[in-house]
């Protein structure tokens, strides 16, 4: 059972990867550098960016039964993150952001907020996760989870800041892919751990 959850978690991210380079491969007339990931949802790529949300849910949802399983110690917290990611990941597609140049409306705030959980459940999930494999005895990958978590955690802060921070707003898209980076990173870290442990 642990081998086909943590199987299906890398599976899970493989295909949010391969559906990410898909969307900056299209010509979206969009910048990774400057426009949030959530712009492909409201483009006519919006299919491959649901296909990267969808799959991101599955991945979380898979690794959290995975450490069910695997009857990891203390991984209470992190299976409260791995369920926040899969339920805010899972949704966000049909809840699209607002366009740059438009008003802002009830559901591009909504989208903001399932977007902002994600993400601190990603970070937090990442620290917690490290927890508990530190408690199992499987300390390269608690190591790697929490720096993992560092990462997300410090590429969310400046997501925040280049949001509202005018010199900032140009290297927005960037940051926002650095926190997908790490997410990718500690869900497949995480399944691999639990394939070799």
């Amino acid at each position: 059972m642990i081998t086909a959850l943590a199987a299906l978690t890398l599976l899970g991210v493989a295909v949010a990867v391969v559906a990410l380079i898909a969307l900056h491969i299209v010509p979206s007339g969009l910048s990774p550098l400057r426009d949030p990931v959530s712009a492909y949802g409201i483009s006519r790529w919006r299919a491959l960016y649901r296909t990267q949300t969808l799959a991101t849910a599955v991945a979380a949802v898979a690794l959290a039964g995975a450490l069910l399983a695997g009857g990891i110690p203390s991984a209470l917290a992190a299976l409260i993150a791995l369920a926040a990611l899969a339920l805010t990941r899972g949704p966000i597609s049909w809840v699209p952001m607002d366009a740059a140049d438009a008003p802002r409306t009830a559901t591009g705030r909504r989208h903001n907020l399932l977007a902002f959980g994600a993400f601190a459940a990603a970070s937090v999930g990442g620290f917690m996760t490290g927890i508990a494999f530190s408690a199992a005895g499987i300390d390269g990958a608690a190591n790697a989870s929490t720096l993992l978590g560092w990462v997300m955690t410090a590429a969310s802060a400046v997501t925040i800041l280049a949001s509202v921070v005018r010199p900032l707003k140009p290297v927005f898209g960037l940051a926002e892919r650095l926190i997908y980076v790490g997410m990718f990173a500690w869900l497949s870290v995480a399944a691999v751990a639990l394939l070799t442990s």
